[in-house]
């Protein structure tokens, strides 16, 4: 029986801090804003949007691969909490977070994503190494590479979590499996995305875990590089598809090549069958011409 599972990432729902929360990091966040025009990139309208879009498709899961706000600020997680309210009432959903969602030290001690989001995050608790939703007889698996850090906005999997994922992998031969996380493990050219400051700095290690396993993921899906991709990670001569939906969030900009979107993945029979890629218009989500991922954007 086939699986569809529909993916978003990088939505932001982002409201301006007040003033005595203008931690060095936030305040750099708002000189962006305003300076670099990113108050722009995102509209509540696209969000809203795609809000409708998902309960219009009934997926039979939900995967949302992070960053669903700007500074983790508790009234953004309240406000994405308010507007998924009915997505997550209707399709079952596993969210992981991206590293705008412990975008400090503060809103990672206080576990403000856990709070709000724990019981679609597939874990028994915020220090479980490997999140988990079993749709069908298809599993999406999660990791959490994300750190707060003063400036760099890198990420990291622990150690532990990389330990976890294969012996899941290894434990599960029979069924189908959704890996995803946040960060690439690749760039759009196929090279290991571990930049100092954006990347994720041991991808050769979560590529190299990914090789030794005996069971692989037939996808891996990401966010983070609002502008969507997809390329093949080798795994020891064995392949598997990576997919960026791109920022499902995103306003839409034409003259920058710029839209919201989102993918739909059919799996059956174990296998991933069809990629299915949403890109918003003047008419809402329509699908992709010339199919996913044939525009470049």
């Amino acid at each position: 029986m086939a699986v569809r599972i529909a993916h978003a990432t990088d939505i932001h729902w982002t409201l301006r801090p007040p003033f005595r929360r203008l931690a060095s990091k936030r305040l750099l966040q708002q000189a962006n804003q305003i300076i670099g025009r990113r108050a722009t990139h995102f509209t509540r309208d696209v969000q809203d949007s795609l809000m409708d879009h998902l309960l219009d498709l009934a997926p039979d899961g939900l995967f949302i691969t992070g960053d669903l706000t700007t500074t983790a600020l508790e009234e953004e997680f309240e406000l994405a909490r308010e507007r998924l309210e009915p997505v997550l009432s209707t399709i079952p959903t596993l969210i992981i977070p991206g590293n705008h969602d412990v975008y400090t030290r503060r809103s990672r001690s206080n576990r403000r994503m856990f709070q709000t989001f724990g019981p679609w995050m597939g874990l028994d608790s915020d220090a479980a190494p490997v999140a988990r939703l079993d749709v069908g007889d298809v599993t999406l698996l999660g990791l959490d590479p994300t750190r707060p850090h003063p400036v760099l906005s890198s990420g990291r999997v622990p150690q532990p979590q990389l330990d976890a994922l294969v012996r899941q992998l290894d434990g599960m031969p029979e069924r189908a499996v959704v890996l995803g996380l946040h960060y690439p493990i690749l760039d759009r050219r196929g090279e290991l995305y571990d930049g100092l400051n954006h990347g994720l700095l041991n991808a050769g290690a979560v590529q190299k875990s990914l090789t030794s396993a005996s069971h692989l993921p037939v996808a891996i899906l990401h966010g983070h590089e609002h502008h969507g991709f997809t390329v093949d990670l080798d795994c020891g001569g064995r392949t598997v598809p990576i997919y960026n939906s791109g920022s499902s969030g995103y306003a839409n900009l034409p003259i920058k090549r710029r839209a919201a979107a989102m993918c739909v993945y059919t799996i059956e029979d174990g296998a991933l069958v069809d990629v299915e890629r949403y890109l918003h218009t003047a008419e809402g989500f329509k699908p992709e011409p010339g199919g996913a991922y044939a525009t470049g954007r």
